[in-house]
C-alpha cells in the first residue's frame, strides 16, 4: 500500500487528537494496529502523535514490521513490554492520550502505573466509525473476498444432495474455497437445515439433510485480512408451497433494503424498507431486529443497520443485507448480500443467484 494511504488513514487519528486535546494514541488491537501502520503481527503497540508512528513488537517481528510498515519507527521489545510502551510515549512527550477501551484491564492499570500523571481517553467506537468509508484498496480486498467465496460456492452446488450432512456441506464448501485463494474463513460457518433453519447461528452437525429441507448456509472468507459474508437459503429436493412463500418473502425484503441504499439515506431508513414486507404479512415477530453490519478487517463493523440506528450513508461503505424469518421448530430463511454506497447509489457485490434447487 501506498504511503499517502496511510497517511490519509492517519489524519483521521490526528484530528481526534487535535479535537480532544490529546498529545498521542496509543493503538492495541490487531485491526487497527493494521489499519494505520499495514503491521500484521499477532503482537504489537503502535503510539501515534501529531508527527511520529512507533511501533513496539519483540524479536519475531521486526523484520516483517519494517518490511510492511512505512515511515515508522521499529522498537524491539525484550521483557517487560508495558514499561517501554510507558517509557516511548514519555520520550515523545506525551503526558495525554487515547487509548482503546479494548485493552485487557491488566494492560491498562500497569500503563496508567508507568505513566504517572496522564489524562487518559478510552475509545473504541471512533476507530470503527473511521474504518466505515473503505479507501479504494479497501474496497478491492473486500471485493476479492467475495470473488473467492462465490467461486468456491459456485464449485460446491453440484456436489450438493440429499442425504448428506450439515458437516459434510461445511467441509466440501472450507475446502473449496481454500482452492479458490482465500486466507481463512471470516467466521465459523453456518449450516442449519430443515427446522434447525430456525437458528440465525446453527452451526453444523451431524444432521442428515432430507428431502424438502431448506438449508440456511452463512458463510465468509478473508482476502488479505479484509472479509466477505454470504447467506443462501438452498432448497433441496420438494419444498411445500407454504415454505416457499416464506422463501418468497425473504427475497422480496432483500430487495426492498438494497433498492433503498443510497448517499445521505439513513441506516435505519434500509432496515425499514425491508421490514415492511414482514409487517404487510404479520411476520415481523418472526424476524431479528436488525438487517445488516459493515464488513472490513473484522466480520462485524459499523455502520450497524439496526432498528434505532441514525448512521447517514456515504459513498464507499460496504455493509450486508440480510433480511430473515425465523420459525422455532419449523423452518428458517436468510439471504444476504454484500453492498457498496456509490457516489449515486449502490453496488450489489454479490453475484450468487438467490434461488437454488437441489435435486
Amino acid at each position: 500500500m501506498k504511503k499517502i494511504q496511510y497517511e490519509k488513514r492517519l489524519s483521521g487519528l490526528r484530528a481526534y487528537l487535535e479535537d480532544h486535546g490529546l498529545a498521542g494514541a496509543l493503538i492495541t488491537s490487531y485491526e487497527n494496529r493494521r489499519y494505520f501502520c499495514g503491521f500484521t503481527g499477532s503482537s504489537g503497540y503502535l503510539i501515534v502523535t501529531r508527527t511520529h508512528v512507533v511501533l513496539i513488537t519483540d524479536k519475531r517481528y521486526t523484520t516483517q514490521a519494517k518490511e510492511q510498515t512505512v515511515d515508522c519507527e521499529i522498537v524491539e521489545h525484550s521483557q517487560d513490554r508495558l514499561r517501554l510502551v510507558a517509557d516511548t510515549m514519555k520520550r515523545l512527550g506525551i503526558t495525554s492520550s487515547v487509548m482503546e477501551s479494548s485493552m485487557t484491564a491488566g494492560e491498562y492499570f500497569s500503563l496508567k502505573e508507568y505513566l504517572g500523571d496522564h489524562r487518559t481517553v478510552l475509545e473504541d467506537e471512533y476507530f470503527l466509525e473511521l474504518r466505515m468509508v473503505k479507501d479504494e484498496w479497501e474496497t478491492e480486498a473486500v471485493r476479492e473476498a467475495i470473488r473467492r467465496a462465490e467461486a468456491g460456492f459456485d464449485r460446491l452446488i453440484p456436489r450438493l444432495k440429499t442425504g448428506m450432512t450439515e458437516k459434510d456441506l461445511a467441509d466440501e464448501l472450507h475446502y473449496l474455497v481454500n482452492r479458490e485463494g482465500a486466507e481463512a474463513m471470516s467466521f465459523g460457518t453456518i449450516v442449519a437445515s430443515g427446522a434447525r433453519g430456525a437458528m440465525a447461528h446453527g452451526f453444523p452437525t451431524d444432521k442428515v439433510i432430507e428431502n424438502g429441507d431448506m438449508v440456511v448456509v452463512d458463510f465468509g472468507v478473508m482476502y488479505d485480512g479484509y472479509c466477505s459474508d454470504m447467506t443462501r437459503t438452498l432448497l433441496f429436493g420438494d419444498i411445500s408451497r407454504e415454505n416457499m412463500r416464506i422463501f418468497n418473502l425473504v427475497l422480496e425484503a432483500g430487495k426492498r433494503a438494497v433498492e433503498a441504499v443510497r448517499p445521505g439515506v439513513h441506516v435505519n431508513e434500509v432496515e425499514a424498507a425491508h421490514r415492511e414486507v414482514f409487517i404487510r404479512e404479520g411476520l415481523d415477530d418472526y424476524a431479528l431486529r436488525g438487517l445488516g453490519h459493515g464488513i472490513g478487517l473484522q466480520i462485524h463493523e459499523c455502520p450497524r443497520v439496526q432498528i434505532g440506528k441514525d448512521t447517514v450513508l456515504k459513498p464507499n461503505m460496504i455493509f450486508t443485507i440480510e433480511p430473515g424469518l425465523y420459525f422455532p421448530g419449523v423452518c428458517g430463511v436468510r439471504t444476504e448480500d454484500d453492498v457498496l454506497v456509490t457516489e449515486s447509489g449502490v453496488e450489489n457485490l454479490s453475484h450468487t443467484p438467490h434461488e437454488i434447487h437441489i435435486d
